[in-house]
Order: structure tokens, then sequence, then C-alpha cells
């Protein structure tokens, strides 16, 4: 297309229409809309302590690894995942930019508009999309969709660069050393000090709320049983506790968070040593295997987490038999097979007429032995001692002379006032 044609309407045509024609003239902008964009302004686009991520697997790595990330609810995470996975499916390998519609996205998600322009504005706000072109702003009948929309050449749909955060040489030279303590820490066995996090600031992920802190887990007691169940949500949360203080596994997620990913556990009256004993055994006694080693290669701690404990949920959803209530049922059996035993064997001497034997005295074994017989304690008396008895009658005596005396009082007060 050279250019733009002429448009012209009579001014009746354009009373009834209730639309105002203008005379565009010129060469067209199509090539400039489908270039694409330089590698200086994708430079620029980058958001500041960001680099331009090196691949797709890189930049979904990076997403699903950030603490902050971690710390979403089970639902958020999922669908943070799943927006995040259209965005890096639709990016352009040489220039690591991707411009999915919103329309796009919220037919591979399943999820609702606003649900996806949520989660887009969080990862631009945290810097891991960086905007190249904003897009046009389209208006319907439904609302106003901003930088989402693509309809050709009119609506522009957003086009956003993948950013990871950029690391210093001495943030690598840090991080490795920290795996290395982590790795002797496991090795050796040694359980860490139950330490408070420092607080950190947590960006607000919409206009309306406040900055908030991260929860201290040192205001929670790691002193709970391994061994009893938890009931109330105070002792669960303990118990959630002392699931972080045993494994680095749990150690990756928050006591509150493990509180409502186990609920169905506690629900069932599991106990921490139950679901430390999940994540190694199966319900048919079979082992886990591990894969890596250090709890920091895990990609997704709570799916990981729920997939060993999925081996001990039964088809129909309820948690099978835990390894305490197991071992409860079996002393439960033992223990009502004894107490028959002991039934039987006394119904067989009733009926032979059997008589118990007395116990041989003990006196003459001690004498032999070169022993003193130690004769035990007098009992106690049944009832009171002579000296509490002699001061109750001490108490009525008194209390008698009072009450003689108050009459004699009373008596004189009546005559002294009759006379």
């Amino acid at each position: 297309m050279a250019g733009r044609t002429h448009a012209t309407k009579t001014p009746n045509q354009q009373r009834r229409s209730g639309v105002r024609w203008t005379v565009l003239t010129g060469v067209s902008d199509l090539p400039a809309l489908l270039s694409a964009p330089s590698r200086a302004l994708i430079a620029a686009s980058v958001p500041r302590g960001m680099r331009r991520a090196g691949s797709q697997r890189e930049w979904l790595l990076a997403l699903k690894e950030d603490p902050e990330v971690l710390e979403l609810r089970c639902d958020g995470y999922t669908n943070l995942i799943r927006v995040a996975n259209v965005i890096a499916w639709h990016v352009d390998w040489n220039t690591m930019c991707s411009r999915p519609t919103l329309k796009r996205i919220v037919e591979r998600t399943g999820l609702s508009r606003d649900t996806v322009r949520r989660w887009v504005r969080w990862l631009r706000h945290r810097g891991w999309l960086g905007t190249v072109e904003e897009g046009s702003t389209v208006k319907t009948r439904k609302g106003t969709y901003a930088g989402l929309l693509d309809d050709g050449l009119g609506n522009r749909a957003a086009e956003w660069v993948l950013a990871v955060p950029r690391r210093t040489r001495q943030d690598r030279l840090n991080e490795h050393a920290h795996d290395q303590a982590v790795d002797q820490v496991e090795q050796i066995s040694a359980l860490p000090s139950c330490s408070s996090r420092s607080e950190e600031q947590i960006c607000p992920t919409r206009a309306g709320e406040t900055h908030r802190r991260s929860r201290d887990h040192s205001r929670i007691s790691p002193t709970w049983g391994l061994h009893a169940t938890p009931r109330t949500k105070r002792d669960r949360l303990a118990a959630c506790e002392r699931l972080r203080q045993e494994s680095p596994i749990f150690r990756l997620m928050s006591a509150w968070y493990l509180r409502w990913l186990l609920a169905s556990f506690f629900d069932a009256g599991s106990t921490p040593a139950d679901l430390l004993h999940g994540l190694d055994v199966r319900e048919d006694d079979s082992r886990w295997t591990y894969t890596w080693k250090s709890a920091r290669e895990i990609r997704h701690p709570a799916g990981w987490v729920m997939h060993r404990l999925s081996a001990w949920i039964g088809p129909d959803g309820q948690v099978l038999p835990l390894p305490s209530q197991r071992r409860a049922a079996a002393d439960a059996l033992r223990h009502a097979e004894q107490e028959d035993r002991r039934q039987e064997w006394a119904r067989m001497a009733a009926a032979a007429g059997w008589v118990p034997a007395p116990r041989p005295a003990a006196e003459p074994t001690t004498a032999a032995a070169g022993l003193k017989t130690v004769e035990p304690p007098p009992a106690a008396p049944a009832g009171p001692t002579a000296v509490y008895r002699a001061a109750r009658a001490e108490l009525e005596r008194r209390r008698q002379e009072r009450e003689v005396a108050e009459l004699a009082m009373i008596a004189a007060w009546r005559a002294r006032r009759s006379s």
C-alpha cells in the first residue's frame, strides 16, 4: 500500500452516522509496524537490576525459584505459572520479546481477563517483564483494555522482553559458598538453630494494598513432639515449625503455608513423624529415591512434597492409615489377643478345678541371702487424731460460752428497757 486514499462523505451522511471523517494523506506506516524492535530499544526496556533472559527455560526457572514466588499461595502460584508459560511460548528466540494478546492468554490458561491482567501487572512491577511497547487502548462495551489486544493494524498489543535478575560476581561466589555450607550441614545431619528471619518488604500486588512484612517464625515454639497429633490451629502451627526444623524441604516454606498444605493429613490424625516418614517411604513400604544433592535444586517444593505424600492418599481422596495409626491398631490387636488368652486360661482352670497356689514368702529367701527385711512404714490412721479431736472440743466449748454470754446480755437489755 503506497498511501492512504481520501475518504469523503456528504454532510447528510455525516449527520446520520455521527462520525466526523478526516482526509488523510501520506505514505503508509505498515512497514514500521511490522518491523522488529531495535536492539537499543530492547536494551533500554530491560528494568534496572535485571538483564535480558538467555532462553525461555532460564526465565521460567528463575521465576519459579524466586523466594517471593515461593511465598505465594498454591492457587496464586499456579495461575502465575500458567500466565508465564503462555508468555514464554510466544517469545521470539532472536530478541526474547513476547507479544501475546489478552484473548490468547485467556484461551490458553482458562483464567478470567482480570486475573490475567493482575498477574501480568505483577510480573511487570517486579521486573520480570520489560515493556518494549505499551500497545494501544481499545474501548469496548465491556470495558477498556490497554496493551493486550491486537486486531491487525489499528490496535497494537503490548510487547515485553523477558528479564531475569542480574547477578554480580560476588553474588555468584556467595551463592556457591552457601550451597557448600548447605551440603555440609545435610551430610552431618545437623539441625540449624531456630533464629528469626530478617523482615522483608513485600511489594503489594494491588493498588489498594499496603506494604506488609513477612511473618516471624521465632514466635512459634519448635518443640512440638514428633509423635503428638496436633488438634488446634496453634498446635498445627507448632507442628509445622517442628517439621521445618527437621527437614530442609519443609524449611523452604513457611509454617502458615505448611499448615494449609497439610490440612488433610492433620485432619486424618497425622503426626510430624508420619509426614517425615511419608517423604521417604511409600504406603506399600517401598522407598523413594533422591536425584538431587541439595534442597535448593527443587523447583516447586510444595508440589514435590504433595507428590511424595500422594502415595498415602487413596483413590477416593481420603488419607490411608498412617504409620502411627497402624502401630496403634497393631498394639490394640495384640492386647486384645493377650486378654483373650488370659480369659481362656481362667475358664480352663475353673473347669478343671485348679486353685492358684499362693506365692512363697520372701523372708526365707532374704534370710538365706543375708539381707535384712525392711518393715513397711505404718499406715496412716483412718480417722482424726487425738490432738485434732481435743482442738475441736475446745472450739465447741468456747462457742457455747459465747452464746450463753450473748443471751444474758440480751435478757439484761430487755429488762432495762421494760423498767
